[in-house]
Parts: structure tokens; sequence; C-alpha cells
């Protein structure tokens, strides 16, 4: 036998009556239930709190409470298709604008890329910087992304780089740094010395580093042309006043 759904009438249709499950009078204001199956009379909250009907003996257990809910109460609505379509092509538009927006010029435009990177102090930065733009601003194959880093700033960045397989190509290193690379071979020859031997890094003119050239690099005809671009252009200082400064003394044009 199909059960009858309980309904949420008004206590003013019930005078005198009282709960069945809690024996309070039902008032005028109070929101009832009536059983279906033995009409007793329930305040909405006992109905729910009993699971049913509270008279002893009747079966009836609670349905679905019929009748208007408070704000709130039960599922949301369902979403109109209107809105799904919406959204739907708001995230399709905006991976098409992240596809097809146009990138910025590489300013290679075509040119063999050689990466170097080094610390320098402020004339040092200077110098190279400028060493750099007019370097591609005349070439025609090789383009200088210049990265110079503050004092004490190298070190953590290599790491990262070295790691991803995308270490610089041309680099200003210390002598420590230097000497650790020399033993884990992984420097790129630069040539020979007087004696015949393999010169792998060459002494900066204004600093206390080596240029060197990374092994692994893809352009190692470019990076020795940039390499000694900039160890023939780079203002000089004498390197024994450099020993003992934490900063380079400032002679460039003196």
């Amino acid at each position: 036998m199909k059960e009858n759904l309980e309904k949420i009438t008004q206590g003013t249709e019930y005078p005198g009556k009282s709960c069945i499950y809690c024996e309070q009078a039902i008032n005028s204001s109070d929101q009832v239930v009536v059983c279906p199956r033995c009409r007793s009379v329930h305040h909405v909250e006992c109905w729910k709190d009993k699971g049913g009907c509270g008279k002893t003996g009747c079966p009836q257990v609670a349905q679905a409470v019929q009748g208007d809910r408070p704000p709130g109460d039960g599922p949301p609505p369902p979403v109109s298709k209107r809105t799904v379509i919406a959204v739907a092509s708001g995230i399709l538009a905006l991976i098409l604008l992240m596809v097809f927006w146009p990138k910025p010029p590489d300013p290679a435009m075509g040119r063999t890329k050689v990466v170097v990177m080094g610390e320098a102090f402020y004339e040092v930065s200077e110098s190279m910087e400028k060493l750099a733009e007019d370097y591609n601003a005349t070439s025609e194959d090789i383009y200088i992304e210049l990265q110079l880093l503050p004092a004490g700033g190298m070190d953590a960045k290599l790491i990262v780089l070295i790691a991803a397989n995308e270490a610089p190509d041309v680099m200003a290193i210390d002598e420590d740094r230097f000497a650790y690379f020399l033993s884990q071979e992984v420097l790129f020859p630069l040539g020979e010395d007087e004696a015949g031997e393999v010169i792998y890094g060459i002494p900066h003119p204004a600093q206390l580093s080596q240029m060197v050239v990374w092994g692994a690099t893809e352009h190692p005809e470019a990076a020795l042309e940039v390499l000694h671009y900039f160890l023939d252009n780079i203002p000089p200082i004498d390197r024994e006043l450099l020993k003992g400064h934490q900063s380079p003394p400032f002679l460039f044009g003196n």
C-alpha cells in the first residue's frame, strides 16, 4: 500500500489539541504534522525528532514532510543550462586566450643565444652591460644574454640551473668554485698554454675570478667568441689591488 506523505499545516486548524509526542498544547502559531495513518497531531520538530508518528503502535515513519521550507533548507536549485553554457564558454575563452596571446618578441631574433653569468659590482656590471648591448646591436649570428648577480647570489642559482641542465654557457666564477668545477671535469677547454697544458679558465680583467665555458654548452664556438669578446674589452684593473678587498676599488678611468 502506498504511504501518504505527511504535510505541514498550521496550529490554528487544531484548537485545543495536544502534541501526541511531547503532550504540549498546540498553539495557533505552531507548525504541525498530522500522521497520515492515525491522524495524531505533532509539532513539526517533534515529528522530526521521533522520526515519524509518536503514537504508541503506529507504524508511520517520516517520509518527506511537504510544505514551505525556510530559505536555504534542502538542496540548491538546479543550475540552468544557460548558466552551464556561459561558464563553459568563459573557461574555453580563457584557455584560447592563454594559448594564442601574443608572446613578447624574442630579443635574439633567431640568433644563437649565449648566456653569460657572473657576480659583478656596479662599475663592472655597467661596463659589461654596455659591451653586451653594443655586441647585440651589431652581431648578426650571436646574441648575448647577460645575467649579472649581486655578490653571493650565484651559488644558489647555479645549483638550480645545473640540476635542470640549463647551466649558463659562459661564467665568471671565483677561484674556489673554479677549482671544484675543474675537479669535476665539467669545463670546456679554452686552449693550451705555452707549456702545452690545457687551459680551462682565464682570469677576469676586473675581478678576482676566472672566465670559463660550461662543458655541456650547446654552442661552444659561439661561447668561446663571447668569452674572448669580454676578455678583450672589459677595462682591466690591477688584480694585485683587488686582493684583500671584498669589493674592487673603482679604478676605471684612473
